[in-house]
């Protein structure tokens, strides 16, 4: 059975309003999915991506690299890490399974192309050991997007491409302003 989701237009387009600072003069319309679970992994340390925001030019980009400032909880659908240097072979991460808290927005605000997120990952004890690498999780033709959640309110970032979404950062303090994401 799939996700339910809720039309959440007017939020997606009032954050791009907010996030780019311009009128919103068209809606792409994206056909995505919600993985049915997701892996509680780590923490988020930053998140990495181009964007057009404050371009007169629109097919100028920038990079930007968002260091997070408040607590970042990381959910991966299952499986779906892989090794850079083995694309078949998968990452073994530790986390509890949770399912999405349904509705889920059927709408997001595109950030910008993902260049990458900098999680902490859980050990077997689901700690995050003083001293444990940053790994730099990358995707081919992602997008990195924000949305809200039609019933918590809460802010989300999300990892999404043609075949749907694949990552969720949500966290308190976390929100996208005109200056960009904050907290």
């Amino acid at each position: 059975m799939a996700v339910r989701v809720v039309d959440t237009k007017e939020d997606a387009r009032k954050r791009f309003e907010t996030f780019y600072d311009r009128k919103s003069k068209r809606t792409i319309e994206r056909s995505f999915t919600w993985p049915k679970e997701f892996q509680e992994i780590g923490i988020g340390r930053a998140e990495l991506y181009d964007s057009n925001k404050w371009k007169r030019d629109l097919r100028e980009y920038e990079s930007y690299k968002h260091i997070v400032e408040s607590n970042r909880a990381v959910y991966v659908e299952p499986g779906w890490l892989r090794s850079y240097g083995s694309p078949r072979e998968k990452i073994e991460v530790y986390g509890p399974m949770c399912t999405p808290e349904e509705p889920m927005p059927k709408h997001y605000t595109r950030l910008g192309d993902l260049l990458g997120v900098q999680v902490q990952l859980y050990d077997e004890d689901l700690r995050i050991r003083k001293g444990c690498r940053i790994y730099e999780v990358r995707a081919s033709r992602a997008e990195l997007g924000a949305a809200t959640h039609p019933v918590t309110g809460e802010i989300m970032l999300l990892v999404a491409d043609r075949e749907g979404v694949h990552m969720l950062l949500t966290g308190s303090g976390l929100d996208v302003e005109r200056d960009g994401i904050v907290g």
